[in-house]
Formats: C-alpha cells, structure tokens, sequence
C-alpha cells in the first residue's frame, strides 16, 4: 500500500475506534512511514520505535544475524507470505507494463534479482501449512530458497505492554481485557 494512502487509512480506522479504546500500538516500523502519526490521532497511538516490522519480530540483534547470513533475503511474515507476488506486482504498479507487451511478473523478477533467500518467519498465528505454502509458492515465482525460522517477538511484547500501561492510564486496568485487544503486525491497529 502506498504509505500515504496507508497513512489516511490507519488515521481514519483509529479514528472509528476511538470511541471503544483507550489506545491504539501500531505494529509498524519506520518503512511504512506512520512516524508522527499520533499527532493526527484523537487517542494516545503508540509506534514502536524501530526500522520496520522484521526488526520488530526479530531484535535488532538476530535482525542483523540474518542479514549477515544473507544479504539477499527477503523476508517473509505470514502477512507477507499471504499477499505474495501479486501484491508486489500491484504495489509497485508493475502491471502497467502489460500496455507495453511486457510481462509484470519478468519485470518483478528483475527487481528480485538480487535476492537469494526468501525467509519464512512463522509467528505462531494462522494457518502454519497454508502460509509455509504460500511462501513456498513466492519463493519458486521468484527464484528464492525457501528457509523457515521461528521468531520470539520479545521486543514486540515489551512494546505491546507499554500500550497496555498506556490504556490503563486511561481507563481502570480491571475494565481492559483481552478482547479488547486485537493483535496485528504490519497489518493494522491494534486496539487496546
């Protein structure tokens, strides 16, 4: 999505929200450039304060471990696996080069040429055989090697139990449970 748009879309969805949370946490980094969002916001929003959503899962440490290990990875959450080549194609308007005789998928696979390893990051959440799959499939569309890792997302626990400090500042802690709380990364808010 083009950080602009994306931008007016979570603006507008926090938002609608704002009448049934007391804080939203963004599980973005700065790649999808929500930084100073909170400004435009009418509750607290909180943003991890991190390069993008892979560091988020990862650390910083282990981040830069498997960027040494391979510069060429793309990496790969199950958000990521399942919007897959098509997305790439549609966010970087490839399509248009169809009016051409072009082929967006060639052109794609020339933007990927560079890239070696496609890393699966799985997360715990949906379908895990579904998702592996889908990786699976991006990585034959574009030539990867497909490598599967776990993550343990110390780092956004710690900044989702900052948002929850956040919304009991707002309201009595006894009153906020857990359905009150929608966890995403690099998807969406999560409301708190």
């Amino acid at each position: 999505m083009n950080p602009d748009n994306m931008r007016t879309e979570l603006v507008r969805q926090i938002g609608e929200m704002a009448e049934r949370v007391n804080a939203v946490f963004l599980g973005y980094g700065y790649c999808q450039s929500p930084k100073g969002i909170e400004a435009e916001c009418t509750i607290p929003v909180l943003l991890a304060q991190t390069d993008d959503c892979i560091s988020l899962l990862f650390g910083p440490k282990r981040y830069a471990e498997e960027v040494k290990k391979e510069t060429g990875t793309w990496f790969m959450t199950p958000g990521w696996a399942e919007v897959g080549a098509e997305m790439v194609i549609k966010e970087l308007q490839l399509d248009r080069v169809t009016r051409y005789g072009k082929d967006p998928m060639q052109m794609a696979k020339r933007l990927f040429a560079h890239y070696r390893r496609g890393l699966f990051i799985d997360i715990g959440v949906g379908d895990r055989e579904e998702t592996l799959a889908l990786a699976c499939r991006f990585c034959n569309d574009f030539e990867l090697t497909l490598e599967r890792t776990e993550a343990k997302p110390q780092m956004l626990e710690e900044w989702l139990l900052k948002a929850r400090e956040l919304a009991f500042e707002k309201k009595d802690p006894e009153a906020v449970t857990d359905s009150l709380i929608s966890t995403s990364t690099g998807v969406g808010p999560t409301a708190l």
